[in-house]
């Protein structure tokens, strides 16, 4: 499969549990989330919900060109590169401009309505934390379309 295979079929509206670990294992904190995610064309749009106890909600958006396993993200805050780990596995290498000495390193593992996702957290090279992601996904629940991609012979917006 390729990425844009394996993102066709994680589209759809997921719920789970953030676990955040220092790297000797202790808690640091843990919180619902929820992801809705969708494939149209070449286009994959995400939106994140993190659901922490005592905070509003936190949204956040995000856009890639996904085209086989080429995926260029449209974003001003962040950068990222994917990578395919075999027939089903996902490795993401991310960042947000606005901390440059953060790096992410993501392995998403999905399989069916069932997906696990851990985050490796390094600043200025060094591990500073793990998450651990653990979600399913609500079946026959479409994800929001915030994105529309430009009809054929228009050019596409950031």
């Amino acid at each position: 499969m390729t990425i844009a295979e394996i993102l066709r079929e994680m589209s759809g509206v997921w719920e789970g549990t953030y676990t955040v670990l220092d790297p000797d294992g202790s808690l640091v904190e843990r919180f619902a989330s929820r992801q809705e995610g969708r494939m149209e064309g070449t286009d994959w749009t995400e939106k994140v919900v993190y659901l922490r106890d005592g905070s509003e909600p936190e949204a956040r958006r995000y856009r890639a060109v996904v085209d086989g396993d080429d995926v260029r993200f449209v974003d001003d805050e962040m950068w990222g590169t994917t990578l395919r780990a075999g027939a089903q596995a996902i490795l993401f290498t991310f960042g947000w401009d606005a901390r440059p000495a953060e790096r992410i390193v993501e392995m998403s593992m999905p399989d069916g309505d069932y997906r696990t996702r851990l985050w490796q957290h390094f600043e200025n090279g060094v591990l500073s934390r793990l998450t651990m992601i653990e979600e399913r996904r609500l079946p026959g629940v479409e994800p929001e379309r915030w994105y529309n991609p430009p009809a054929a012979g228009e050019t596409p917006s950031p």
